[in-house]
């Protein structure tokens, strides 16, 4: 991450996940199949940033308004799936942040 250049990356290969099918499934704690996935997501093209600070309440945010990216792809013993690539994705909204709210601090 280089949050004065608006930009970062986050990678992970084959993280190991439980496969519920469903939510309610999963809320359930039904049924599972173990799954493997892999994400590859790029923070880019700062468009403007936000200072936040609430002295009262012990809060502190610096927002950085950019563009995300993603490729993700994940499998189990007998289905794939995979995203489209990355540079076809469609961002709404994404921010980076650096936030403090007393206790704790990301």
């Amino acid at each position: 991450m280089n949050f004065a250049a608006g930009t970062a990356a986050f990678q992970a290969s084959n993280v190991d996940v439980e496969d519920y099918h469903d939510v309610v499934n999963a809320l359930m704690d039904g049924p599972e199949v173990d799954a493997e996935v892999s994400w590859d997501i790029r923070w880019s093209h700062p468009m403007g940033r936000t200072k936040i600070r609430d002295a009262q309440n012990g809060f502190v945010g610096d927002f950085v308004q950019n563009v995300a990216q993603i490729a993700w792809a994940g499998q189990t013993d007998t289905a794939t799936f995979v995203s489209d690539p990355a540079s076809t994705s469609v961002n709404e909204f994404s921010l980076l942040a650096h936030e403090r709210n007393g206790v704790f601090f990301s």
